[in-house]
């Protein structure tokens, strides 16, 4: 079966092709966008017509193309395209399978989803029943409702899985609750509800006549308590004009008069203790002022003797420098030394007429006549130093200051100034005092002259007060006030008992307001005169009550909610329920009572277990059927192997490289043994060996529908990516498949592929054929 003739005279853009005549090996070369694609897509068309859904990119143009196709057969019979039907009509083939194995585009040996694939071919060829046994499991499973896992199916409308998941869940909520029910005692709940309101309605009566007694007994209170406080505040204003601060005024006054009786006492014993005081300080003044003028003279005579005493100290200081040198010791020695050498020399001078001995005698006797003249001048003015002290010891006996020597005539005219000075300075302090003690009887005077107007100022007020009030004294007014007091606290005591019942007017509301308020209150009550006579109220009593219908009422609200509660739950489950149920047949069911839920409950346990069974029947056929499948899909298989046409067609490609082709159906996988037994994945291929492998795979599986019969390709640039080398190799390819029959239409836009035919095509091993 090849391509004998075709011309395709319009298709979109494309232009008239002419009529061409493909040979076996055929190269159709046209640059990008000259028609090279339209053409492909136009001849595919011609073929198959509408049926062209797994041709990629055949929709480029929309409309059909015009022109023809002439297929011959092995028995050299021709159909011409489109005219003849379709390419599948004649020949058996459908679109797909041709695509799988005939077409190759976008440079993609491979095979889509081969294992889909195969099976289809295998079908086709052996009559298999796979199809037929995957629909039966289809259905199956959809009678079952699951899905290929064994889990439920969820696809809408019916959705099985969340449905049954709800009906599960439902059964253990309806479980739940009809425990709950059962506890509660929910059939017993109105009968409860109504004996609760019966004791709610005996309850409130009783606090209605505890209410009408309390009403009485705080109008009677209420009553005499206004009484009470009407007569209370006649009589205290009676003695209103006494008052609490002309009581605290005389009260003061008295205490004030003692205070000022006790301090006058008191200046005036002071007074008496100042005048002795002052009687002492004057005698004490007079003696030490005479001392004093005693001692003044004795220091005025001391002090006529401090100028020889000046004179003494002096010349003992002008002493006292010769001394230190006079009486040194290298002063003496020197002084017995010069004396010495002077007679030495003398000595020498008289004996010996040595003229040197003249010049040391002179030196030495000088130097013993000033060693001398010094010791000589000190021993003197000692003695005149001695004189001196002898004379001033004796003047100062004279004016009574005895003393042995001028030291101590010294201390003791230091000491007549020094005590001068202290009683000169104790004679101002005795005037200090004096004049501080003069003061204080001053003081003390006029303090006695205010006491006593302040005694008279409280006298007569005390006597004021005694007028204005008509009383003797303070005792009586304290009893008059304490009386009053005693009014004002029963006043506020009656009026503290009507505000608790009744209120007031405000805290700054007059009396005479809140008293008409409380009338008005009374008479309000007065209804209550002689209600609930039987009845004494009791606070605790009445509280308990309240109390006690509160809790009635909390519990009638409590039992309500809870019916009402149950009931919501229950109208609820009856309608989930009835949606779950609903295309059992089965009319609408109620869920009112506890048995109406019970009946949900069986039904829905009924349901769930329905679903179950019919779920594992569904499993067991299943697993029935998938036994047969896997039996078929033995012979897929078949299709591959060590004798099989795929493995022989590989072996001869790669010159013996490879031995053998093997499709693992399971894993999806082809695999390739090589030579030295090694077997490898189809995409661990080298790029040559990836497409010689699928190549081989094509023309054994066309071989095989075709009935030993060749066919034609059609490539559209198969090997655009492959390298010289590589290319090269494939070319070969593709001239052993030609000189084996096959037709071959290669298609191509690059200018390397057209250079590596370009010798074959003159040589006539390929014809090339035109787009337009």
């Amino acid at each position: 079966m090849i391509i004998k003739e075709y011309g395709i005279w319009r298709y979109g853009p494309l232009s008239d092709s002419g009529i061409q005549e493909p040979g076996l090996f055929n190269l159709i070369y046209a640059p990008n966008e000259e028609g090279k694609t339209l053409t492909i897509d136009a001849l595919l068309k011609m073929l198959f017509k509408k049926n062209l859904k797994v041709f990629k990119g055949i929709k480029r143009v929309e409309e059909n193309p015009e022109g023809y196709l002439i297929l011959a057969d092995s028995s050299n019979q021709e159909f011409k395209f489109p005219e003849a039907g379709t390419f599948d009509q004649h020949f058996g083939l459908s679109p797909d399978l041709f695509a799988g194995i005939f077409v190759i585009r976008d440079s993609d040996l491979s095979i889509n989803d081969e294992n889909s694939f195969y099976r289809d071919y295998t079908s086709r060829l052996a009559g298999l029943r796979t199809g037929e046994i995957e629909k039966l499991k289809n259905e199956v499973l959809d009678l079952g409702g699951i899905t290929e896992g064994g889990s439920y199916q969820n696809t809408a409308p019916v959705k099985l899985k969340d449905k049954v998941n709800r009906a599960s869940a439902l059964k253990d909520k309806a479980e739940i609750l009809l425990k709950q029910l059962r506890e509660e005692n929910f059939t017993g709940f109105e009968e409860k509800l109504a004996e609760l309101e019966l004791k709610d309605r005996e309850t409130a009566e009783k606090i209605s006549s505890y209410r009408e007694a309390q009403n009485r007994e705080i109008y009677e209170k209420g009553a005499a308590a206004l009484t009470r406080l009407e007569s209370v505040r006649t009589e205290a204003e009676k003695i209103s004009p006494y008052s609490r601060d002309e009581y605290e005024t005389w009260q003061k006054m008295d205490s004030e008069l003692d205070y000022l009786y006790n301090e006058l006492k008191s200046i005036e014993e002071q007074i008496n203790e100042q005048k002795s005081i002052m009687q002492d300080l004057r005698q004490k003044y007079n003696d030490s002022m005479e001392t004093l003028k005693r001692m003044e003279r004795d220091v005025s005579l001391a002090e006529k003797l401090e100028p020889g005493l000046a004179d003494y100290n002096q010349a003992k200081q002008a002493l006292s420098r010769s001394e230190i040198i006079v009486q040194a010791p290298i002063y003496n020695r020197a002084l017995v030394v010069s004396a010495l050498a002077f007679i030495l020399s003398l000595a020498g001078a008289l004996i010996s007429d040595t003229w040197w001995f003249l010049p040391v005698l002179a030196f030495t006797l000088l130097a013993a006549a000033i060693l001398t003249g010094n010791k000589f001048f000190y021993l003197k003015k000692k003695g005149r130093l001695a004189a001196l002290e002898t004379r001033l010891c004796s003047e100062a006996e004279k004016v009574g200051l005895p003393a042995e020597n001028t030291g101590s005539l010294q201390q003791k005219i230091s000491s007549l100034q020094k005590d001068l000075s202290l009683k000169k300075d104790m004679q101002a302090e005795l005037e200090n005092e004096m004049e501080w003690q003069r003061k204080e009887q001053e003081r003390l005077r006029v303090a006695q002259e205010d006491k006593k107007k302040k005694i008279k100022a409280a006298e007569d007020k005390i006597n004021d007060l005694k007028s204005k009030s008509g009383l003797d004294n303070l005792d009586n007014y304290r009893e008059i006030l304490k009386h009053r007091q005693q009014l004002e606290t029963e006043v506020e005591r009656q009026k503290g008992i009507l505000s608790s019942h009744f209120g007031n007017k405000g805290s700054n509301a007059p009396v005479q307001a809140n008293l008409e308020y409380w009338k008005e209150e009374l008479n309000r009550l007065k209804i209550y005169s002689n209600a609930a006579e039987n009845y004494t109220f009791d606070q605790a009593e009445y509280n308990r009550l309240l109390r006690e219908k509160e809790a009635l009422e909390q519990q009638i609200k409590e039992l309500a909610e809870k019916m009402q509660d149950r009931s919501t739950q229950m109208r609820d489950l009856e309608k989930e329920a009835n949606m779950i149920l609903s295309g059992n047949g089965d009319k609408s069911l109620p869920c009112q009572t506890t048995f109406d839920l019970e009946v949900i409950l069986s039904k829905l346990e009924d349901w769930l277990q329905h679903q179950e069974e019919n779920r594992d029947c569904a499993l067991i056929v299943r697993d029935i059927l998938s036994g047969i499948e896997e039996e078929e899909e033995k012979k897929v298989t078949a299709l591959f192997g060590f004798d099989s046409p795929v493995s022989e067609y590989f072996r001869k490609i790669t010159a013996g490289r490879y031995k053998e082709v093997i499709f693992r159906s399971v894993e999806n996988r082809i695999k390739t043994v090589r030579s030295d037994g090694i077997e490898l994945d189809a995409d661990q291929l080298s790029g040559g060996a990836y497409d010689q492998l699928y190549f081989s795979i094509r023309l054994a599986l066309g071989e095989k529908l075709l009935e030993g019969d060749k066919g034609f390709f059609i490539l559209d640039d198969p090997f655009i990516k492959a390298d010289p080398e590589r290319l090269s190799e494939l070319l070969s390819m593709l001239d052993s498949i030609a000189a084996e029959g096959w037709q071959i239409l290669y298609f191509s836009s690059k200018g390397e592929i057209s250079e590596a035919f370009r010798q074959k095509i003159r040589s006539g091993e390929v014809r090339e054929l035109q787009i337009s």
